[in-house]
């Protein structure tokens, strides 16, 4: 018998640049994104993944990160700078079909 195992290729890419994000503003501005631009093409925002904050002591940059899964069922790490009010995109995470 053979053994047949299925695997799903991810690729990982740093992306570090500006991104225009269309956010929910609840309580906060901000509060999370429902969407955003990447290649002049808009994503809407599935899902939230994850949430948390970063901070850099020495510059007292506070960063609110959220990894997504978008429309096109690909995963992105957005970052929202608090000081400068600025979105950035760090990293994408796409998603690949099966491999046997």
């Amino acid at each position: 018998m053979m053994d047949v195992r299925q695997t799903l290729s991810v690729i990982s890419e740093e992306a570090n640049h500006p991104v225009e994000v269309k956010c929910y503003s609840g309580f906060k501005a901000n509060e999370r994104p429902l969407s955003f631009t990447l290649n002049e093409r808009e994503l809407s925002v599935m899902d939230i993944e994850g949430s948390w904050f970063e901070e850099d002591e020495r510059s007292s940059e506070r960063r609110i990160c959220f990894r997504v899964r978008a429309d096109d069922g690909d995963l992105y790490l957005l970052s929202y700078d608090e000081n400068a009010c600025s979105w950035e995109l760090k990293r994408i995470w796409r998603l690949g079909k099966y491999l046997a």
